[in-house]
């Protein structure tokens, strides 16, 4: 069976996003800490071309563009060749792909 545009623009983004996440996640552990990361979204706007998925330390500076996607954090119990299915799993409803 052949993936739909969307889909594939979806897995794409949530890619995107995992990658991003897992080398913020080894950036922290490389200098010791470690703090949840939270998902956030960019909202896709009409004839703007998709949005884009994000995870932010509790820590860090969120933009007021930002939309939460997930109110519960990644702790460190999710290995980081799991991090794509965390972001897959929470982001379906995200408001992020073209219209």
């Amino acid at each position: 069976m052949t993936k739909s545009t969307l889909e594939l623009e979806y897995e794409i983004l949530v890619d995107d996003c995992a990658t991003q996440g897992r080398q913020l996640a080894q950036l922290n552990a490389l200098s010791g800490t470690f703090e949840p990361l939270y998902l956030y979204c960019r909202a896709s706007e009409q004839g703007q071309g998709a949005g884009k998925l994000f995870l932010v330390t509790n820590s860090a500076p969120v933009p007021e563009w930002a939309v939460l996607v997930a109110s519960a954090p990644m702790g460190s119990d999710v290995p980081y060749d799991h991090y794509y299915q965390w972001v897959y799993d929470r982001a379906r409803r995200a408001p992020i792909l073209s219209y």
